[in-house]
């Protein structure tokens, strides 16, 4: 559940769809626009959709209902409506804390922050136990500006900086992370805060991680040990896994709290911009709209790795696909196309068909088993024709 700002709704007018409804009541959930009646049903009002050329389209959901904006609850009225399920949760997230400070007493307290919804309830909860609790935003370098200008607001956050930002990092490893093998977050998060904090003996990091944020997340407990902190006294207190995302929502409208303006433009989530490769084509939306400049840079870089790393015969795919959405392991095709086939030809000036096909062909060509070293491939290449030193 993510509530509906004006700045989503100035994006979808500036795109064509100007809806007839204001920032205070309305939620987009699943691809749904939706709002609470005043006897606390949520209903669809209308269907989102993200193609895959990257336009939208918002249509009504059931063109024979009518409604009009005093049928709906206001964010804060739900919020009073479901306060006795929220209050609930509070209380034993607030115990938790309690108690982690009680059996903890000799370590040290801190909570690590990304300005995200989940981090800044948190932080919100461990303040009324800590009043001081010492704070730390990860600098991954791939923030964008709202981000940096929330952290730069609190003086006294401590920030821990890369020794090598992620854009360098990239062009010096020559890899594109992507869903099979990141290594942008074992490095640039987690890598980069266990070295700040090497100092700290005995250490306990407040988390807004959230059960239901992952299969990954699922079966964390209250108290957590990293297996990458290895065999230092540190763990992670995570006071708010049992919270939905609508709860965090609730609790942040509620009490007002500081929202990263990531989220009033449309994003669920508020991290690494433009290289994440679990972002979807909704997030490319707002990404084209909202970070043209950061978009069109990350674009470049995708379409140089692939001229310069051949993908054509590694992923079976053409240049706009890759930069499209293929680069980051969700497009892989076992055989080329005729037009995979034929870009590759025309960017290497081939002209015998029969020659290019080779450079497809990933079986050796004397006992037909796959075959995926450089040198093996360049030696059926030179036997198929192509005139290699």
């Amino acid at each position: 559940m993510l509530p509906i700002y004006s700045d989503l709704l100035k994006m979808w007018s500036d795109l064509g769809y100007d809806l007839p409804i204001k920032e205070g009541k309305y939620w987009l959930e699943n691809n749904f626009i939706q709002a609470f009646t005043r006897d606390g049903t949520l209903r669809k009002l209308w269907k989102y959709k993200v193609f895959d050329d990257l336009h939208i389209e918002i249509t009504p959901y059931h063109n024979k209902i009518k409604f009009c904006e005093g049928d709906f609850e206001t964010w804060e009225e739900t919020a009073d409506r479901l306060a006795p399920d929220l209050d609930t949760k509070i209380e034993e997230s607030l115990a938790v804390i309690r108690d982690t400070v009680a059996k903890y007493k000799d370590y040290e307290f801190l909570v690590l922050t990304s300005t995200g919804k989940d981090s800044m309830v948190t932080f919100d909860l461990v303040q009324k136990v800590i009043p001081n609790v010492r704070v730390v935003f990860n600098n991954t370098s791939l923030d964008v500006a709202d981000t940096y200008r929330m952290v730069k607001s609190h003086k006294d956050w401590e920030i821990t900086n890369p020794k090598e930002g992620f854009y360098n990092w990239i062009r010096r490893m020559n890899y594109i992370p992507n869903r099979v093998g990141r290594g942008c977050c074992r490095i640039f998060k987690e890598g980069n805060s266990i070295e700040y904090l090497s100092a700290c003996e005995k250490l306990i990091q407040f988390m807004g991680v959230r059960n239901d944020e992952s299969n990954a997340r699922a079966d964390r407990e209250y108290i957590t040990h990293n297996p990458k902190w290895r065999d230092k006294e540190w763990y992670g207190c995570l006071p708010i896994r049992k919270w939905s995302e609508f709860n965090v929502w609730l609790y942040t409208i509620k009490n007002n709290l500081e929202i990263n303006s990531k989220y009033k433009k449309g994003y669920h989530r508020c991290g690494c911009s433009m290289a994440c490769p679990y972002a979807t084509k909704y997030t490319w939306v707002l990404d084209k709209y909202w970070y043209p400049t950061l978009r069109n840079r990350w674009e470049c870089i995708v379409r140089e790795d692939f001229l310069h790393n051949p993908r054509w015969t590694k992923m079976n795919c053409t240049l706009a696909e890759y930069v499209k959405d293929g680069w980051n392991g969700t497009l892989y095709r076992p055989e080329p196309t005729e037009e995979v086939i034929r870009e590759m030809m025309e960017h290497k000036g081939i002209t015998d068909r029969n020659v290019a096909l080779q450079y497809f062909n990933k079986t050796c060509c004397e006992c037909g088993k796959n075959v995926r070293q450089n040198d093996v491939l360049a030696m059926n290449l030179k036997m198929h024709g192509r005139n290699t030193n």
